[in-house]
């Protein structure tokens, strides 16, 4: 029983942070049809800046995170102006090769952001400090305060971003471009504009993502390919562009790995979110929620 309660809790603090994690990856597809797979990187580089900051600078944890984020918002602004958006207008380029232009692109600048991070800080795993100490004993188990304001942090976010998108006049746009870019154009709404707000709230939610994680588990440059594997699953077991299906998937996929670290190995844990994604792309490529 102790070990029922010991995965429910683990399981719900890392399915909240990869759901964190994850909705950006699933917006930047849904509204711009961009597939990222630097998305790993982003989540790292936060989590590395965001410990340099507090480690070395001994800045609060608060401004240490919000340097991260800074970090994975500037990135992310360099990738949409240096990259997808060149290629985006290119007409060298034909339009039928320009996603997998794009999603190679993408590709490059994680591996980029992963020697540049490698050479810099090294491939030694990092962990941000707690934001608080002590422990909770509930039902024979030792749960620390900084994994219950880690899953909290994480509620809050989702909570956030889903009353942006859906009550607020500039959520709204994301939503309704994700849904035609015409019909926006047809609006008078710019869609460069959408844009800018869209590459940076994706910037910002990967950030802050990337800290949690690293409060949590640690992160090093070599996570990076695994982590976008990883947000990559989540995504097509959700439905490509479906946040909502998305969010509940990273919970799947969350609840998974912590029963496989439990009850197998923690080594093995990367692996059943794989075969999932092997099997939905099988079976299911539209993901179990479908997509916009």
């Amino acid at each position: 029983m102790n070990l029922f309660w010991q995965i429910l809790f683990d399981g719900f603090i890392i399915s909240s942070i990869y759901a964190v994690g994850v909705v950006g990856f699933s917006l930047i597809f849904g509204t711009a049809g961009v597939l990222n797979l630097s998305h790993g990187a982003f989540l790292v580089l936060s989590a590395i800046i965001s410990w340099f900051f507090i480690s070395h600078f001994h800045l609060p944890l608060i401004i240490g995170m919000l340097c991260g984020i800074l970090a994975s918002v500037i990135v992310s602004y360099l990738l949409f102006i240096l990259i997808i958006n060149p290629i985006d207008k290119s007409k060298k380029i034909p339009h039928a090769e320009k996603e997998v232009f794009i999603l190679t692109a993408t590709l490059l600048w994680s591996m980029i952001i992963e020697e540049l991070l490698n050479y810099f800080f090294s491939s030694n795993p990092v962990v941000v400090p707690p934001f608080v100490k002590g422990v909770l004993h509930l039902f024979k188990m030792n749960i620390t305060y900084n994994e219950i304001l880690l899953s909290l942090f994480s509620v809050i976010v989702l909570i956030a971003l889903w009353t942006f998108i859906n009550k607020t006049k500039t959520g709204k746009v994301l939503l309704a471009a994700s849904m035609s870019h015409d019909g926006l154009a047809i609006s008078g709404v710019d869609i460069k504009k959408v844009y800018i707000l869209l590459w940076g709230v994706y910037g910002i939610l990967t950030g802050f993502s990337g800290a949690l994680l690293a409060s949590f588990l640690g992160a090093s440059a070599e996570s990076v390919p695994s982590l976008t594997g990883l947000a990559f699953s989540v995504v097509v077991l959700g439905g490509l562009g479906n946040i909502t299906g998305s969010i509940l998937a990273a919970f799947l996929i969350g609840y998974i790995q912590t029963m496989t670290a439990y009850l197998i190995s923690p080594a093995y844990t990367s692996i059943p979110a794989y075969i999932i994604l092997i099997l939905i792309l099988m079976f299911k490529p539209k993901g179990l929620f479908g997509r916009f």
